[in-house]
């Protein structure tokens, strides 16, 4: 059986904002409510923050934070999967930033963007992919204006996101970038819909008030 869950992470200091990116407010309601709602349909949605704005339902979500506090996004990514019941071959995990104003149109793109099943495999030989059959990705990340891939903006099998874990040790102060490397991720352009909020001029551009 399959399950999807969601990984929302709460950002860092928020620094080149000025404020809390978490409780920025979009149409009333907070930018990190906007992503919870988006998510409704998962299994489990963990969200690494130290807190919740007040209109994300606390019984809605797990809420986690990476150890100790503000250790990276890597960090914060371990603390969210960790925080995933026992794992089962088929579990798939929604990885996103807090701060996508378009975050309900992210989810809806990559839901519409299904990874094909593994084969299965038994004990007596190794699977045996039929002639023309699809590859497997890892998983697939949406590329904004510049074609930069969004990895926070993301869908992945849980086995390959939980392998690059173990490779990358103690997630403190790693790069997402470093994280992603070596998986094999499905790539769609989607540059209308990808920018995040770091600067109230993003703010202002996303018709948020700051």
């Amino acid at each position: 059986m399959q399950r999807r869950f969601a990984i929302i992470l709460g950002g860092g200091r928020s620094a080149r904002m000025g404020r809390d990116k978490r409780a920025l407010v979009l149409g009333g309601r907070s930018l990190l409510a906007l992503a919870v709602d988006a998510c409704a349909a998962r299994n489990r949605i963990v969200v690494v923050t130290p807190d919740l704005p007040t209109d994300v339902d606390p019984n809605r979500v797990v809420r986690v934070l990476e150890d100790p506090p503000f250790g990276g996004p890597v960090a914060g990514i371990a603390a969210g999967v960790a925080a995933l019941p026992p794992a089962q071959p088929q579990d798939e995990v929604l990885l996103l930033a807090c701060d996508l104003p378009r975050v309900a149109d992210i989810v809806a793109v990559l839901d519409g963007l299904p990874l094909v099943e593994p084969v299965a495999a038994t004990t007596l030989a190794p699977p045996v992919e039929p002639a023309g059959a699809e590859a497997r990705p890892d998983g697939v990340c949406l590329l904004d204006a510049e074609d930069y891939p969004q990895y926070l903006a993301a869908r992945y099998r849980r086995a390959a996101l939980e392998s690059r874990l173990a490779a990358v040790g103690d997630p403190r102060a790693q790069s997402v970038r470093r994280l992603m490397k070596g998986l094999d991720l499905r790539r769609v352009p989607a540059s209308g819909i990808t920018a995040d909020v770091d600067t109230p001029d993003d703010a202002a551009a996303a018709g948020i008030d700051t």
